[in-house]
């Protein structure tokens, strides 16, 4: 062998030796098996706060488990960058968009502060608790200037607002705050939550929340390039002439969930003031058509199992399934991060691991996980379908399981 030979093999040599430990750990954090065992994971972790109302979301295993979520996300992303094309798209952005929810919602957990600030008419007031009644100073004043308060006939709240002033030394600001109508002051947040129950028409005090989070803007961005991701993966659905009629299939769902669940929609009446938000039908609605595309998925799966591999209904069953199930996921998604943009502006946190928010996460994951296990097994119809069908079955624990376990007691989403 010639020097100059001998002299490319070793640089090879070297470089192949250099690369090694990066390329191995990328593909062990990118293995197929490894995003599902994160998946699994993290939903064990939900399901345990779920049912016991624990706050496990709060521990270091969660922690981690999160973190390593968010690493597969990260390389993901970063793999899917290297060799650019405009189909990747989608992946990136709803991959990336993820990363930033969950980055940013940790980061911003660790300096996020919440607090409740007591108010009586003309008094000034600058003292605020927590939800461990700790006690704050505020560094500025609330002023109780006016409350007003309609009712329905059965003498629930219709709508209520409070005039008040917010002073930082030399700066005044004086506003209106309705609920679903937060006003920003000095970096916080501050919204009207409740009212002395006892006296209605002329209440003693008024109780106001002030949110302090320095991550909210990037949240938002995080929330915004998720969204673009979803809605651009439910666009980007190819129209071949068997997905045009699986197509039809999952139409035919988000139809037959309209027509379940719209007489329910339309006549509620008597919303309280929390309720009365712009998001309230475009949450409802997506999750509605989710959900019916979910059903015929989960429709499908049984079919699946029933019969054998290759046996068609009116379509590809394979196909329908997962076309249905994509569509689902997607939609149930946009649908939660309508929710978590609602609560911002209702209750001051995008979200709060209330007992319904818990188990929409549940749910999507699921669905999530059963959409990778596709993806890396794709011929395992019958398994698919089981899991389609399991995660269903959590599906209708966040849809109205949650009523019938103690935790609702305590939830927010409980009217």
């Amino acid at each position: 062998m010639s020097k100059k030979n001998l002299i490319f093999v070793e640089k090879s040599t070297k470089q192949k030796m250099n690369k090694k430990p990066i390329t191995t750990v990328a593909n062990l954090i990118l293995h197929k098996n490894t995003t599902l065992i994160a998946i699994v994971v993290l939903l064990i972790l939900l399901i345990i706060e779920g049912f016991t109302g624990i706050p496990v979301h709060k521990s270091i295993v969660f922690f981690l488990s999160i973190s390593v979520l968010m690493l597969i996300l990260a390389f993901a992303v970063l793999k899917r960058m290297s060799g650019f094309s405009l189909k990747n798209t989608a992946f990136l952005l709803t991959h990336a968009g993820l990363f930033m929810v969950l980055l940013f919602g940790c980061l911003g957990s660790l300096q996020f502060q919440k607090l409740y600030v007591r108010t009586f008419h003309g008094v000034t007031e600058n003292i605020a608790f927590d939800d461990d009644s700790s006690v704050y100073q505020l560094p500025f004043q609330i002023t109780l200037k006016n409350f007003e308060a309609e009712f329905y006939d059965n003498h629930q709240p219709k709508s209520y607002k409070a005039e008040i002033m917010l002073k930082d030394g030399d700066t005044e600001k004086q506003v209106v705050l309705a609920v679903n109508h937060p006003v920003r002051f000095m970096g916080y947040d501050v919204y009207l939550s409740s009212y002395d129950r006892r006296n209605p028409n002329n209440p003693d005090f008024v109780l106001f929340i002030t949110v302090y989070d320095p991550y909210v803007y990037a949240k938002y961005f995080g929330i915004i390039v998720l969204l673009m991701g979803l809605f651009l993966y439910i666009c980007t659905l190819s129209f071949s002439k068997n997905r045009l009629v699986s197509l039809f299939i999952a139409l035919f769902g988000l139809g037959f969930s309209y027509m379940v669940f719209s007489p329910y929609l339309f006549k509620v009446k008597n919303l309280v003031p929390a309720l009365q938000s712009l998001w309230f039908v475009p949450h409802i609605a997506v999750y509605m058509f989710a959900y019916g595309a979910l059903a015929v998925a989960c429709l499908l799966s049984i079919y699946t199992i029933c019969t054998r591999r290759g046996e068609k209904f009116f379509v590809p069953t394979e196909l329908a399934t997962y076309f249905s199930l994509k569509l689902g996921t997607c939609l149930m998604g946009i649908g939660l991060l309508f929710g978590a943009l609602w609560a911002k502006i209702a209750w001051g946190n995008f979200w709060s691991f209330d007992l319904k928010e818990t188990w929409a996460a549940i749910a999507w994951f699921a669905f999530l996980g059963v959409l990778h296990f596709k993806y890396a097994y794709k011929n395992r119809p019958k398994t698919l379908a089981i899991l389609v069908i399991i995660a269903f079955l959590l599906l209708q624990m966040c849809w109205f399981g949650v009523n019938y376990l103690p935790e609702v007691l305590k939830s927010l989403h409980r009217y």
